[in-house]
């Protein structure tokens, strides 16, 4: 690892920068598109099933190219060239979506806008371990804020969009152009990276490792911490507003505003999480978010007050901001020079749970009661917690062998 002295400021600086856009532009485009989807199905004419099968596809072609993806990081392409053909796809289906009218047609380039997304997360989040490892600064989480903000901003592009009358085309057309254009405009700054790097020796690659039985062990602990952490996380955004109005009884102006409150206190979260990493470090920060999050939800589930459930969910929000950032650039970290197999075996595992969380908690629900889904979520962080502790001990002893 470069020391943080030896790494030039304007390699930090263009670096950073390029990856930062690679973020914002992946969480632009999640947040446009899921705002889109209602006019999506209006478009095309699809009842609910066969728009949960569009969004099937999605989760398809992202997982499948999360699964595979890292190993062409790691030893034929560079996370920088793969983050542009990811960002660049994933802005041109979003272009190409409003023409589709043919729900087959739809499903495949769906699938593509996933596979295409699945690409531009593995890599951008190897190239932010990366920064991180040549500068030896915490980064992931401010990275992870930008993608939060990248949410906000889509949702609110379309909002205002459909506000002033615009269709789908609008609004993914719009959306479509900012994802390529964000990551075009970082094509022009991995020129100042490469030169940086070829004039200062930053960055230099170096020959592809796998990964040996105690770093598989390691990142496996580390994917099912994500698995949990995402398929919880999931769970609490998709199901909260529900359980506001049908479970404790409030208007559905507080399940909105129970929902703002859990994803501003996330946003909020993630730009102090880098400052809390370099002091506490990601084992602590993962265990300490587990256990927040479970006494947050504890209090949504003992206590039926209107202000201490909005207090308790910014605190669920604030505990979980931090574990999906911490549990990546653990694995990075990890990985050494197999970065970008490692967090792709974590990635994947990670939106697993993130996608089928929330299916599987409703099955839950419709069987028993929404009560016992959100039970399961507290166990959830409370066996997160639980696992930070041999994750610690092998974090602080490869540390030490480093």
């Amino acid at each position: 690892m470069t020391s943080n002295q030896a790494v030039p400021s304007t390699w930090r600086s263009s670096s950073r920068l390029q990856c930062t856009l690679f973020f914002l532009a992946a969480g632009l485009g999640i947040g446009a598109w899921a705002s889109s989807l209602p006019l999506l199905a209006a478009g095309v004419g699809l009842d609910k099933g066969q728009l949960g099968l569009v969004l099937l596809c999605f989760a398809l072609g992202a997982i499948v190219l999360m699964m595979t993806i890292g190993r062409y990081i790691d030893r034929v392409i560079s996370n920088e060239t793969l983050s542009l053909c990811g960002g660049a796809v994933f802005g041109a289906i979003f272009l190409a979506i409003p023409f589709i009218e043919n729900p087959v047609a739809l499903g495949g380039a769906v699938v593509v806008a996933g596979a295409a997304f699945g690409t531009l997360d593995v890599a951008m989040n190897t190239g932010a371990s990366r920064i991180e490892q040549e500068t030896g600064r915490h980064l992931m989480s401010s990275f992870h804020a930008v993608f939060s903000v990248g949410n906000l901003v889509g949702a609110l592009l379309v909002g205002q969009l459909i506000g002033y009358g615009g269709g789908l085309l609008a609004c993914l057309g719009i959306a479509g152009l900012l994802v390529l254009s964000f990551s075009f405009v970082s094509r022009l700054i991995a020129g100042r990276v490469q030169h940086s790097a070829v004039s200062f020796g930053v960055g230099r690659s170096e020959p592809a490792a796998g990964l040996g039985a105690a770093q598989r062990a390691m990142i496996l602990l580390l994917g099912a911490i994500g698995f949990l952490a995402m398929l919880a996380e999931g769970g609490v955004m998709d199901w909260t507003a529900i359980y506001m109005i049908d479970v404790l009884g409030r208007p559905e102006s507080h399940g909105a505003y129970a929902f703002a409150a859990f994803a501003a206190a996330m946003a909020v979260g993630r730009f102090a999480g880098d400052g809390l990493a370099r002091r506490l470090g990601h084992g602590i920060i993962i265990r300490a978010g587990g256990l927040i999050c479970a006494v947050a939800i504890a209090i949504l589930l003992f206590v039926d007050h209107a202000f201490l459930s909005f207090a308790s969910l910014a605190l669920c929000g604030f505990g979980v901001a931090n574990m999906v950032p911490a549990v990546f650039a653990s694995a990075g970290r990890v990985g050494g020079r197999a970065a970008g197999r490692a967090i792709s075996i974590v990635t994947t595992m990670g939106y697993t749970g993130l996608l089928l969380g929330p299916a599987v908690l409703g099955f839950l629900a419709q069987a028993t009661t929404l009560v016992v889904s959100f039970v399961v979520i507290l166990i959830a962080f409370l066996v997160i917690a639980g696992m930070t502790v041999p994750l610690d001990r092998r974090l602080k002893r490869s540390r030490s062998e480093h």
